[in-house]
């Protein structure tokens, strides 16, 4: 199976209300997924750490990667609303404000394609086509 490792994210603040953010990983792929020219469905995504669980904040790939030989150093970035990074939401009490941290962290994620049926209905004409039809 192919693996993702070096998951690094970077956060830089591009001006009060944005932010970049950079999501850098490395996939190894088998030799036999090369091969084959395998293909899996990769999402990189943002979540906020907690202690029950952890939010889906931002996903910022959702797409399909084919196999190649060896590893390969990937990356994504994007501008992003900085309020959306604000996973923990700040106390405020008589104009005070109390800042909660938040903890941001990516993930990358592979699974293998598989096809699936898929299909789609048009809607119904009503009509007579039989011999009622004249």
């Amino acid at each position: 199976m192919a693996t993702v490792s070096n998951v690094r994210l970077d956060i830089d603040e591009v001006d009060r209300r944005r932010s970049r953010v950079t999501v850098r990983y490395r996939i190894c792929y088998s030799s036999c997924e090369a091969m084959a020219n395998t293909v899996f469905r990769e999402r990189v995504t943002l979540r906020g750490d907690d202690p029950v669980w952890d939010d889906h904040l931002l996903t910022l790939r959702s797409s399909c990667v084919k196999a190649t030989q060896g590893c390969v150093e990937r990356s994504v970035s994007a501008v992003v609303a900085t309020s959306s990074l604000d996973e923990d939401a700040d106390t405020i009490v008589l104009g005070w404000v109390w800042g909660n941290k938040d903890e941001v962290y990516a993930r990358v994620e592979l699974d293998p394609f598989e096809p699936r049926r898929s299909q789609g209905d048009s809607g119904n004409i009503v009509a007579h086509f039989g011999p009622a039809r004249n």
